[in-house]
């Protein structure tokens, strides 16, 4: 096996990545090389992705719409309704690989991009009766039209 000679300092940021116990500094490479080439073939038309204070560019984000199909499936999934913080979580799951790094990005106003524009997505969804307006506090619930709108795949 081939061997790897770092500073103290990169070991240092290297071992604030570690998740478990279990894990090697060859664990948390590989992850970060992961996340590097799965963002890698999106990034050559993306700007840097830090917090720019301004806002982005059309392309260099999914659009707000792509994330419909996503929540409604996540819904589906739960039997039509989900608390919030899951909801999002689901879309994100669903939504890993088509996120381009400006998605990632943090807001000024806090937050992370493509979490709060789920939450935009949500608002739109319920504005055209896909989602449920009168769902308790904290609960996504879908309708019958979000719930035919997911049959027809957004048609």
């Amino acid at each position: 096996m081939p061997v790897i000679e770092i500073d103290d300092d990169t070991n240092a940021r290297l071992l604030r990545l570690v998740r478990s116990f279990d894990d090697s500094a060859d664990d948390v490479i590989r992850r970060l090389l992961d996340r590097f080439e799965q963002r890698d073939d999106r990034s050559a038309a993306v700007p840097d992705v830090r917090r720019t204070g301004r806002r982005a560019s059309p392309g260099s984000i999914l659009s707000e719409r792509e994330y419909w199909l996503p929540l409604l499936e996540a819904l589906a999934m739960a039997g039509g309704e989900l608390p919030a913080n899951d909801a999002i979580q689901a879309v994100g799951d669903r939504l890993r690989g088509r996120l381009t790094p400006r998605d990632y990005e943090s807001l000024d106003q806090g937050g992370v991009r493509w979490k709060n524009r789920t939450r935009f997505a949500r608002l739109r969804m319920k504005e055209e009766g896909l989602l449920d307006a009168d769902a308790p506090r904290g609960v996504w619930r879908m309708t019958d039209a979000g719930q035919r709108f997911l049959e027809t795949g957004g048609r």
